[in-house]
Formats: structure tokens, sequence, C-alpha cells
């Protein structure tokens, strides 16, 4: 990575973004809140599902919504839908709300998905700094890095003060509030599209044509399903990993044989 020359008011905003956009307390003990809950490992999967249908299914209306509207009203409804969830996984704990939860977190993820990088390389452009386009966002997901290390030790250390891990929801509404604030006050003219006026039909020729796309072009087709598969696996398993680990050693003598 090069050296960065200018680090400009803007690089501490995106880079304080990332650091609290990774403050989530309830990420390192999620199986465990679940299991809490009551939840069998069957409604934790279904939950997963929902969760990642859900992203995939808004991924085209929410970016037409940030071409249309702008990037960065985009990210204010991301967060905005993020402390929706948050909210009813600490009031309301049970598989029903829990879905609920799940699909408002989907839309935090569909609105937040890309739009926030565009937002550097807005900034760049207008700036006259693309020559440091790699260098400036290394920078800035360093400091993600940096939230997601911070976060561990926080939750570990909340936890350990309240005995609950369910109280992780509520502790992490905090930081992004704070990073919604930030969002909220960002330059307008990082929208992409300033004062450029859309109607509702605009949008829905736009997502049509999106539609569209992804369906008739077989090499976005297959590039999509291809996608959609792999991590689909990853996040099936990632989350699993010690059952499916047990399992995978329970059948060695087996396979052996």
């Amino acid at each position: 990575m090069g050296p960065l020359v200018n680090k400009d008011k803007m690089f501490h905003r995106f880079a304080l973004y990332g650091f609290l956009k990774n403050l989530r307390f309830f990420d390192p003990f999620i199986i465990l809140i679940f299991r809490e809950g009551g939840l069998s490992f069957l409604q934790i999967g279904l939950l997963y599902s929902i969760r990642d249908l859900a992203t995939n299914v808004l991924e085209i209306p929410t970016g037409v919504f940030a071409d249309a509207f702008g990037r960065r009203k985009s990210m204010i409804m991301a967060f905005v839908a993020y402390i929706i969830s948050f909210c009813i996984f600490y009031l309301f704990p049970s598989f029903h709300m829990y879905a609920l939860a799940m699909v408002c977190f989907a839309f935090g993820e569909a609105f937040r998905s890309g739009t926030h990088k565009a937002l550097i390389l807005e900034h760049l452009a207008l700036n006259r700094m693309d020559h440091l386009k790699l260098s400036y966002y290394g920078r800035t997901r360093a400091a993600s890095q940096l939230g997601s290390a911070v976060n561990a030790l926080i939750a570990a250390g909340l936890v350990f003060y309240t005995g609950s891990y369910r109280y992780m929801f509520l502790a992490s509404i905090v930081p992004y509030v704070l990073d919604l604030f930030n969002l909220m006050t960002y330059p307008k003219e990082l929208e992409g599209q300033p004062g450029e006026k859309v109607g509702i039909r605009d949008v829905v020729v736009h997502l049509w044509e999106c539609i569209r796309a992804a369906l008739v072009i077989r090499r976005l087709r297959r590039l999509i399903v291809e996608s959609m598969s792999f991590e689909g696996v990853y996040k099936a398993v990632v989350d699993y990993l010690q059952p499916v680990v047990k399992n995978l050693a329970l059948l060695l003598p087996i396979f052996i044989a």
C-alpha cells in the first residue's frame, strides 16, 4: 500500500464510519443469543436463510434507490433499518419477531452494500485524488478492522458485566446511532447526482431494466448464481463450524475403514 499524501477531513469521517460499523457486539455471541432465547438449531438456520434470501432479493431495488435518490440517503436508510432490527431483537425474543428483525437487517445490508465505497470514490474524484484510491480506501478499511478487534474486547467485557447475551443488541444501538449522525452530515455532493429529480416511474423502469439484465444476459446470470452459491455455502457453514468439525471427526473412523 503506497503512502497516503492527503488525509483530509473526510478521510477521518470515512474511517470513523468503518470503525463504528463493525461495533456489532452481538456478532461473537449470535448463536448463543438465539439459543438463550430457546431457539433450536433448525430455527437458527431458518433465520439465517431469511436474512440471506431477503438481502439478495433486496439488492436490486435498494441499488435502484441509491441511483435514484442518492448514496448518502441510501446509507441513512441502511442504518435506520439496522437500528430497528436491533430494537426488535432486544425487545421481542421470539422466532417470528426474530424473523422480522432479520428482514430489517437484510434491508440494512442491501442498502449499505457497496454504497459507502462509492461515496469514497466520489469524494476522491471530486477532489482530483483518484491516484490515492488504493492507499486512501485501504486505510479506511484498516479502521474497520480495528473496529472488529475492539468489538470483540468490548463485547466480552459487556457479557461479563451484564451476565446476559441479549444486552449486546441494546449496546450495538449506541455506535450505530453515532454512525447514523456521521452519515447524515456527509457533504451532499457525495450523493452522486445532486439536484436531479427522479420520479417513481423512472425508478420502476430502472428496476425492470436491472432485473431483465440479470435474467437475460447469460454471463451476468451465471456470475450471480455462482456468487450466491459460494456465499450461501460459506455463510451456512461458518457459524456452524464447530458442529461441522465435530461431525467430520466422528466420521473419520468410517472413512479410514
